[in-house]
C-alpha cells in the first residue's frame, strides 16, 4: 500500500454491556474442548461493519467524514436483540464465527443503505454483497463444522443491544492482527425500546 492510500471501513459500535456479553460467549466457545484453532477478535475491536471501503485515497477522508456525519443524526437506531451465534459461509463449513444482530425495524439496513449511497456518491464502487448485521467473533484457520461447539442460542440471554456511535475506521494490518484507528466518531441517536 502506498503512503497516500489507507484501508478503511464504516462501522457502528455497541454499548459496553453488549460487548462484554458477546465477549463472554466467545470465551466459552473458545474454551470448548471441540473448538478449532482461530484468531479471536478482542472485545475492544468488536463492531458492526456497515461498509468495508477497502484501500482508499487518504485525501478522501475529509469528504467521507462530511458525508457520514449527518447520517448519525438522521438515522435513529432502536435498541435490538442479539440474534444467533452463526458462521460464514455456513455452520458446516465455517470460516468466520459471528454474533448475528437482529434488525426487526430495518434500522441498520437503512443506515447501511444510506452509507452505501454516500460512499458511491464519492466515487466508490457499489457493494455487491447483501448487508448482514453481525459482530465477528473469530476467523477460523481452516473451514470446519462448528455446530458441535457453537450453540446458536448462546447469545439470546442478552436483554438488548444499544448502538452508540457511527465510526469511520482506518485499519492497519500488522503481524498481531488489524489495528483500528477512528478517523471520525459520531454519536448515534437512539430511539425507543426493542
Amino acid at each position: 500500500m502506498t503512503a497516500d492510500l489507507l484501508r478503511a471501513f464504516v462501522a457502528v459500535n455497541l454499548d459496553i454491556a453488549t460487548v462484554r456479553h458477546v465477549a463472554d460467549v466467545a470465551r466459552r466457545f473458545r474454551s470448548h474442548p471441540l473448538a478449532r484453532p482461530a484468531s479471536w477478535v478482542a472485545p475492544t475491536k468488536m463492531h458492526v461493519t456497515v461498509r468495508f471501503l477497502g484501500d482508499i485515497d487518504a485525501a478522501l477522508v475529509p469528504a467521507l467524514s462530511d458525508a457520514l456525519a449527518p447520517l448519525a443524526k438522521s438515522h435513529a437506531l432502536r435498541p435490538t436483540h442479539l440474534g444467533r451465534a452463526d458462521a460464514f459461509p455456513s455452520r458446516t463449513s465455517a470460516r468466520v464465527l459471528i454474533a448475528a444482530i437482529d434488525d426487526p425495524f430495518g434500522d441498520l439496513a437503512s443506515l447501511a443503505s444510506a452509507v452505501e449511497d454516500r460512499v458511491c456518491d464519492l466515487g466508490l464502487e457499489r457493494e455487491r454483497r447483501t448487508f448482514v448485521p453481525h459482530l465477528t467473533l473469530a476467523r477460523l484457520r481452516t473451514p470446519c463444522d462448528v455446530s458441535p461447539w457453537v450453540h446458536a442460542d448462546a447469545l439470546r440471554s442478552m436483554d438488548k443491544a444499544i448502538f452508540t456511535e457511527l465510526v469511520l475506521y482506518r485499519s492497519d494490518l500488522a503481524q498481531s492482527g488489524a489495528e483500528y484507528t477512528a478517523l471520525l466518531r459520531c454519536p448515534l441517536q437512539n430511539q425507543g425500546a426493542a
